[in-house]
C-alpha cells in the first residue's frame, strides 16, 4: 500500500466555490508526501492564495475508510487511481457546510453518475498560511517546469520525426522518378522493331519464275554492296527466265 501512496504522484486543479459565496479561486494540490521512512501520506492543499487555507493529511487507514465511505471495492492501489481521475477530473467543488470558513469539503467525481469523494479539509492558522502559499507557490512552479520539459523534449521528438518524415518522402520522390524512367525505356525497347536473321528474305527465296524481285529496305545497301546484289539476282532469274547474262555487268 505504501508503494501505491508513492504512485500517486501530484495534482493541481481549481477547486471551485459555492456561487454564493464571494471569495477569491481556489487552487487544490494533492501529492503524496513521506511522512517517515515506512509511513507515507496523501497530503491535500487548498488555498485562495491570499488569505485563506485548508489541508488535511490521510494516512493508509484514513484512505481505507474513505474507500468505504465511497463504496468502491477494490484493492488500495485501485482507489488512488480513481481518486487521482476524480481531482483531475476539473470537476471540483468546494463546499462550506455551517455557512463559515473554518471547515470545508473538498467534493470531486469523475464523471457524471459516478461515486463522488468527499474530503474534509481544515483551516489553517494565518501564522502558517505564508509558508503554506510559499510552498504552495514553489510546487506549483516546480510541476510548471517539469510539464514544460516534457513539452519540449515531445516537441523535439515530433521535430525530428517529421525531419525524418520529409527525407523519407523525398527518397521516395526519388525511386518513384526512377522507377517511371525505367519503366519508360522498356516500353521504348519493347516497341522498336527487331531484326532476325531468319526473317530476313534471300536470293534464294526468290519466287521462281516471277517478274519482281524483293529486296528488303533493310538489304539495300549503297555502293558496291548493292551492285553485287543486284547482279545475284539478276543471275538467279536469267537461269529461269532466260535473261542475258550480259545485262549484268561485274
Amino acid at each position: 500500500m505504501a508503494m501505491a501512496m508513492d504512485a500517486f504522484g501530484s495534482v493541481f486543479g481549481e477547486a471551485k466555490p459555492p456561487v454564493t459565496i464571494r471569495m477569491r479561486p481556489v487552487l487544490f494540490h494533492a501529492h503524496a508526501h513521506a511522512h517517515t521512512d515506512d509511513v507515507s501520506q496523501l497530503c491535500l492543499l487548498a488555498t485562495d492564495l491570499h488569505s485563506h487555507a485548508w489541508d488535511r493529511s490521510l494516512s493508509l487507514s484514513d484512505i481505507d475508510d474513505l474507500r468505504d465511505d465511497v463504496g468502491i471495492g477494490g484493492s488500495c492501489s485501485d482507489f488512488l487511481d480513481y481518486l487521482k481521475s476524480c481531482l483531475s477530473s476539473g470537476e471540483v467543488n468546494l463546499l462550506f457546510p455551517h455557512n463559515g470558513l473554518d471547515r470545508v469539503h473538498l467534493v470531486a467525481t469523475k464523471a457524471k453518475g459516478l461515486p463522488r469523494i468527499t474530503i474534509s479539509l481544515n483551516t489553517l492558522t494565518h501564522s502558517a498560511l505564508n509558508d503554506v502559499i510559499a510552498n504552495f507557490s514553489l510546487s506549483l512552479y516546480a510541476a510548471f517546469r517539469t510539464t514544460q520539459d516534457h513539452a519540449s523534449r515531445e516537441q523535439e521528438r515530433a521535430s525530428k520525426l517529421m525531419e525524418t518524415l520529409s527525407s523519407e518522402k523525398e527518397k521516395n520522390e526519388i525511386m518513384q522518378k526512377q522507377l517511371e524512367a525505367l519503366s519508360f525505356l522498356d516500353k521504348r525497347k519493347a516497341t522498336k522493331p527487331k531484326l532476325v536473321a531468319n526473317q530476313v528474305p534471300s536470293v534464294s527465296d526468290v519466287t521462281q519464275g516471277s517478274d519482281q524481285v524483293i529486296v528488303p529496305a533493310q538489304q539495300q545497301t549503297p555502293g558496291r554492296e548493292c551492285e553485287e546484289l543486284c547482279c545475284k539476282i539478276l543471275r538467279k532469274m536469267s537461269k529461269n527466265s532466260q535473261i542475258l547474262p550480259f545485262l549484268c555487268i561485274d
